[in-house]
């Protein structure tokens, strides 16, 4: 039986009459459960870092309370931070991302900032090229990781979309639904809709924070139950950072590859990740429910 060809990335993605529909990124996503007021000034810090590198590449924002993005200039830099002056449960809703020319398109480099109640997430997704230099990346999340108080945390390919600038709710999960279901490597575009659970699905890299690395005996007791040359555990901010294999993975399961290092670690933690009930846009529940348990055996 002949194998079907391995995908390239930029095959994930698709446009309408509006711009671009999805297309692929490799995302960075960090959960956290503290009030605005104790982590607002370390989000901050992130968007700051963020800027740094990718400040030149995006050109539209959208920030809580606005109807639709705006164009982006240095003028409105300060929008964020002072956002995250105020008190409160989360992070604010607030999205800085690249869009071609006239077009609603909503590309990498994205930095995301949502919450569901007092479940934070702070989302970067990336060009997927930064992944061609893993340490690189890693160091890099590295420093995302010292400067936000992560709970848990992914770093992994994804699909990038959102309804910031058109509204793709009604078209796009139904069309990348099939994409999930066959690169078990993709994270979950929209992260805040999982942002409530003790632990999302593990990707190429998963942080745990301190009190899951308590609850797993620390550091090195990780290392020994995951004891893998391909799989590496290292500190990261107050916790540590599991990394399967030397560079993210897409899986297909139509050629047999469901990423055995992935799953290794996600049947180790799989008594942490929980059991909310969750039906997602282009799946339904008993679908939404393997997607999450992918990992788990």
């Amino acid at each position: 039986m002949t194998k079907e060809p391995s995908p390239q990335l930029e095959q994930f993605a698709a446009a309408d009459k509006d711009g671009t529909l999805y297309s692929a990124s490799l995302q960075i996503a960090l959960y956290s459960s503290q009030p605005l007021e104790a982590i607002g000034e370390r989000a901050v810090a992130c968007y700051r870092l963020f800027m740094a590198r990718y400040g030149a590449d995006v050109d539209r924002y959208h920030a809580e309370n606005m109807r639709q993005s705006r164009a982006f200039s240095q003028k409105y830099a300060d929008v964020f931070p002072t956002l995250c002056q105020a008190r409160g449960l989360s992070l604010p809703e607030y999205k800085i991302f690249r869009r071609k020319g006239d077009t609603h398109d909503f590309l990498p480099p994205v930095f995301h900032t949502t919450a569901y109640h007092e479940f934070s997430v702070l989302e970067l997704d990336l060009p997927p090229d930064v992944a061609e230099d893993p340490n690189e990346l890693v160091n890099w999340v590295t420093e995302l990781a010292e400067a936000f108080p992560f709970r848990c945390g992914t770093v992994g390919y994804s699909l990038c979309w959102n309804d910031g600038s058109a509204d793709r709710v009604p078209v796009v999960p139904n069309l990348v639904a099939p994409f999930y279901k066959r690169y078990p490597g993709f994270a979950w575009a929209t992260p805040g809709e999982i942002a409530d659970h003790p632990l999302p699905p593990v990707n190429w890299l998963t942080l745990l924070g301190p009190e899951v690395t308590e609850k797993l005996g620390g550091i090195e007791q990780v290392r020994k139950d995951l004891k893998d040359d391909a799989i590496s555990v290292q500190p990261m901010g107050s916790g540590l950072c599991i990394r399967a294999g030397e560079a993210p993975q897409l899986g297909d399961r139509n050629r047999g590859d469901d990423l055995p290092l992935y799953r290794k670690v996600g049947s180790y933690l799989k008594p942490y990740r929980g059991n909310e009930y969750i039906e997602f846009d282009g799946f339904d529940a008993h679908g939404s429910e393997a997607w999450l348990a992918r990992f788990d055996d």
